[in-house]
């Protein structure tokens, strides 16, 4: 009967060797994929912080072009020069307003 009980708990950590290895194994794994996800969200976030400044970039500029082609216009009323640099360019100012109502009617 002793050698019955001593057999039954030696075999029990034995069984549980393969259990913990691969339980282990599944935490490594895991935890690789967090610290993967965890570098994707940074730059996902660092890719977007660089959008935000892009847009902010093009919008600047976009308006300083505007300003400028604007007061050209204005300038080729009087300078023959600007109205050369203006019709060599085809540089014109389109009206917001009349825009929108065309598209608007299309639909």
């Amino acid at each position: 009967m002793n050698d019955a009980n001593n057999s039954s708990p030696a075999s029990c950590p034995s069984c549980a060797w393969p259990f913990i290895t691969v339980l282990s194994a599944l935490l490594i794994v895991n935890l690789v994929q967090l610290v993967s996800i965890i570098q994707e969200r940074s730059s996902v976030n660092q890719v977007a912080g660089n959008a935000k400044q892009a847009i902010a970039r093009y919008q600047l500029v976009s308006t300083k072009l505007e300003n400028i082609a604007k007061d050209l216009i204005k300038l080729s009323d009087k300078n023959n020069e600007a109205k050369e640099i203006v019709t060599q360019f085809n540089i014109q100012m389109n009206q917001p307003n009349a825009n929108a109502g065309q598209d608007s009617t299309k639909k």
